[in-house]
């Protein structure tokens, strides 16, 4: 889980550049994620996921994690947490 310490995971406006990240960090990541089959999101990070990740693995500037995370996190069943979501629709399977 990525969280600043205000406890939210992005700042006031949307931004995430605070988090840095190593490749072998990553790699560490992947070894524990790869194994849940089920990702938690309230809404706000449900959407910015779902705009990114079900297309991330076949950009030409994918990185080893882009390829991975995106074979993880699509497929898995997802839970949003959220008052005014009215449909959660990102569900790929391949």
């Amino acid at each position: 889980m990525h969280v600043s310490l205000d406890g939210f995971a992005a700042g006031p406006n949307g931004e995430i550049d605070w988090i840095y990240l190593e490749d072998e960090l990553f790699e560490d990541i992947h070894n524990i994620v790869r194994n849940a089959d089920t990702a938690l999101y309230g809404r706000v990070t449900y959407q910015l996921m779902r705009n990114y990740w079900p297309t991330a693995a076949k950009s030409p500037k994918a990185t080893k994690h882009d390829i991975d995370h995106a074979n993880w996190v699509n497929p898995v069943a997802k839970i949003v947490f959220s008052k005014s979501l009215k449909e959660a629709d990102w569900q790929i399977r391949e």
